[in-house]
C-alpha cells in the first residue's frame, strides 16, 4: 500500500466510482505507483460488476492518471500492469469528455492493417506474487447493473492518521514501507481504542525510536507495540526508554555509602 499516494487520491475531484477504484489501486501500489491486480479482484474489491470496473478504468486513463500494459509469461496472459500517475491529472481533459461524449452511443475506430496489440512480456522473477498464485479468498464478482452499485465501507479516519505516522516512522528509520494487511489493520483499530485516536499517532511514531532490545529484534512490527503499549506509553510520557540495561541499575538508596571496620554499611 501505497500511503502517499493514497493521501492525494483522497483530495482529488473525481466521481464516487473512480475514486473508490483509484484508491483500490493506491491499496495495491508501491510509492512508485506501480501494480497488477486482477480486475476480477478489484471488481469485488470496490463492489462492482466487471463491466462497470473496466468503465472506471477508462475514465481514470482519460484524466492522465492511470496506464496499464498487457502482460503475460511464457504465452500465459496475466493480470494488467498498471502504473498511476497522480501528477498528470488534468481537469480539463476531464470536462471536455463529459461534453463531448454523447450519451448511449458506441464510438467504434478502425484499426490499421498492421495493428497488433502490445503487452509486457515478463522477466522469469518479480518480486510481486501473481493474484493466480496467492488467491483473491472471494468468490467472482456478480454481475449487476452499475446503477446498483453497492456502497464501499469507509476507512476509520482515526485509524488512517496512526497507521500513517507508523508507517512515515517506520520507513525514516528502515527505508521501507511496513506490510499492510488485515492483521495489521486490526491492531491498529485496536490501539486505537486502547490509548484514545488523540495518543495512538504519536505513540505510533514515538514506537519507532524506542530501542528495546525485543522492539529492534522484531524490526519494530506493529504487533509488538500492542503487546507492549503501556510500557512504550509510560516510556514516552516519561521521556525515558526503559531497557534491559536500565532494569538493572542500582537506585540510589541501594548503594553503599561508607564502611565501618573494613565491612559496607548501607
Amino acid at each position: 500500500m501505497s500511503v502517499k499516494l493514497m493521501a492525494k487520491a483522497w483530495e482529488m475531484d473525481l466521481s464516487q466510482g473512480e475514486k473508490l477504484v483509484l484508491l483500490a489501486l493506491c491499496d495495491h501500489a508501491n510509492d512508485d505507483g506501480v501494480c497488477y491486480p486482477s480486475q476480477e479482484y478489484l471488481a469485488q474489491k470496490c463492489s462492482m460488476s466487471p463491466r462497470s470496473l473496466i468503465g472506471q478504468i477508462n475514465k481514470l486513463k482519460q484524466h492522465g492518471i492511470l496506464t496499464a500494459e498487457r502482460r503475460q509469461k511464457g504465452g500465459e496472459r496475466l493480470a494488467n500492469l498498471y502504473i498511476i500517475d497522480l501528477d498528470n491529472f488534468s481537469q480539463c481533459a476531464k470536462s471536455a469528455h463529459a461534453k463531448s461524449a454523447p450519451t448511449n452511443v458506441q464510438i467504434t475506430a478502425k484499426l490499421p492493417a498492421n495493428f497488433a496489440p502490445s503487452f509486457k512480456e515478463e522477466p522469469s522473477k518479480n518480486h510481486q506474487l501473481e493474484p493466480s498464485i496467492i488467491g483473491t479468498g472471494v468468490a467472482d464478482a456478480p454481475t449487476e447493473p452499475s446503477g446498483q452499485v453497492k456502497k464501499s465501507k469507509q476507512a476509520n479516519p482515526d485509524n488512517v492518521a496512526c497507521w500513517r505516522a507508523y508507517a512515515k516512522a517506520y520507513r525514516d528509520r528502515y527505508g521501507v514501507l511496513p506490510a499492510a494487511n488485515p492483521k495489521t489493520r486490526g491492531q491498529v483499530a485496536t490501539l486505537v481504542r486502547y490509548v484514545g485516536k488523540e495518543v495512538a499517532p504519536s505513540l505510533a511514531e514515538y514506537f519507532l525510536s524506542h530501542n528495546g532490545s525485543w522492539f529492534v529484534q522484531c524490526r519494530h512490527e506493529f504487533g509488538c507495540l500492542l503487546k507492549a503499549y503501556q510500557q512504550v506509553l509510560t516510556d514516552m510520557q516519561r521521556g525515558e526508554q526503559m531497557t534491559q540495561i536500565n532494569a538493572v541499575k542500582p537506585s540510589v538508596k541501594d548503594v553503599p555509602v561508607h564502611t565501618e571496620g573494613g565491612r559496607l554499611s548501607w
